[in-house]
């Protein structure tokens, strides 16, 4: 024996108007009217059959009747399952999205520490610079103190150092050379700790852009993985509601 159809209510309603008018035929063509006078037997056990079949109809009817409350009671109870399970997936939904919040929150406070470790690190390079500056300035004054030590010195000496004074000038060419090599290879220095250091900051961003793309991929991987979800449960939805 098949499956029961389901009926709705609006197909109950247009049965009763269908049936109606067939019940008022059958009762006017099987009842008797208040002036026949003799009623045949063949006409007696008519209306009996018709009555038991009414009843037997009536009995049917309540039958799918009950049937299809039942049915509608096993569909609420389904849907409010199914609203539950969809209830507790958004729920762990909810939760790895917050799982995943604090794990961004701690990567980035992971990142503000190492843009802090690199600030102190530029201020240790500042202070270096500051304090190679006065260094440089307290050498400079102990130079011009020299220089003014050998000005007073030649002055008092110009008299017997004209002979002289030509070779203290290749000497002091010399020295000036010399000085102005040690300049040289200081600015080069220098440079040279500059390109290192731009480096390292061009190696630092390079690594926290590919951590952000991979933070990105992550997210998306997770994006696609949820619309996936959302189709697998709509789709079972669909299929179980199609079998019901």
């Amino acid at each position: 024996m098949g499956e029961p159809v389901m009926l709705k209510e609006e197909d109950v309603v247009r049965i009763g108007d269908y049936v109606k008018p067939w019940l008022r035929e059958v009762v006017d063509h099987v009842v008797p009217r208040a002036e026949a006078v003799d009623v045949p037997a063949a006409l007696l056990e008519r209306m009996v059959r018709v009555e038991e079949e009414l009843k037997a109809l009536r009995v049917l009817m309540d039958e799918r009747f009950g049937f299809m409350e039942r049915r509608f009671e096993a569909v609420d109870k389904r849907f409010e399952e199914l609203i539950g399970s969809l209830d507790k997936r958004f729920e762990d939904m909810n939760k790895r999205f917050a799982d995943l919040i604090g794990y961004l929150d701690k990567r980035f406070e992971a990142a503000d520490k190492r843009f802090e470790a690199a600030e102190k690190r530029f201020d240790g390079t500042d202070k270096r610079f500051e304090e190679l500056i006065g260094h440089l300035d307290k050498r400079f004054a102990d130079m011009d103190k020299r220089f003014g030590d050998l000005i007073g010195y030649l002055d008092k000496r110009f008299e017997d150092m004209d002979k002289r004074f030509g070779d203290l000038i290749g000497y002091l060419d010399k020295r000036f050379e010399a000085s102005d090599k040690r300049f040289g290879d200081l600015i080069g220095h220098l440079d040279k700790r500059f390109e290192a250091s731009d480096k390292r900051f061009g190696d630092l961003i390079g690594h926290l852009d590919k951590r952000f793309e991979t933070v990105d991929k992550r997210f998306n991987t997770l994006t696609w993985t949820i619309g996936v979800g959302f189709m697998v449960v709509t789709s079972l939805t669909t299929v179980f509601a199609l079998l019901s």
